[in-house]
């Protein structure tokens, strides 16, 4: 169900994927996911509504489901994903290049045992010694494949946030499992 601006009540969010997990004042609890850009988007089921190419979204973490917001040219788009419905989300981390300059800063670092997550900001821009690609998020529900794309630099920032809803679903699933063996 893709929920325009005007269309997307409290109650109605509530009643299909509960509450918003707030987000504590602890740096180690991730609630929400940094922008994303749309490059493929497919509606299984309403083929009059979809979100643009492009369109830069973010998502929210609720007790029952995940929300993605969606805005282009401020046409704001929201679409509620219970966790029954999601079958796949992957995330993947673009190609790193990696050519240090012997005695760059980078260089340097690398040789002294620095991490390239760390030395990479050191790394002189117009010599190319560090380059990623772009990070690529898959999302595959029920009625919905959204394929999009952001900075490689967000990786490792992002990691944390996907990991923590893989395991959300994962228990939804358990729990659900459970539920209709009990039965």
């Amino acid at each position: 169900m893709i929920l325009r601006e005007k269309e997307t009540y409290d109650y109605q969010i509530r009643k299909l994927i509960g509450l918003p997990i707030k987000q504590r004042f602890d740096i180690t609890k991730v609630s929400s996911s940094s922008f994303y850009y749309i490059k493929k988007f497919e509606n299984k089921i309403h083929t009059d509504r979809a979100l643009k190419i492009n369109s830069r979204c973010s998502f929210e973490l609720f007790e029952n489901g995940l929300l993605l917001r969606s805005n282009y040219s401020n046409e704001l788009l929201t679409i509620p994903i219970h966790y029954g419905e999601i079958k796949n989300i992957i995330l993947t981390k673009g190609n790193e290049l990696v050519n240090p300059f012997p005695f760059s800063p980078m260089w340097l670092l690398l040789k002294l045992g620095v991490s390239i997550k760390n030395a990479r900001y050191f790394g002189i821009y117009w010599l190319k010694e560090y380059h990623i690609k772009e990070t690529e998020l898959i999302i595959e529900t029920k009625n919905y494949y959204i394929k999009m794309t952001k900075n490689g630099y967000s990786f490792e920032n992002q990691k944390p946030f996907f990991d923590k809803l893989q395991k959300k679903i994962e228990r939804f699933r358990n729990l659900n499992d459970n539920n209709g063996k009990n039965n």
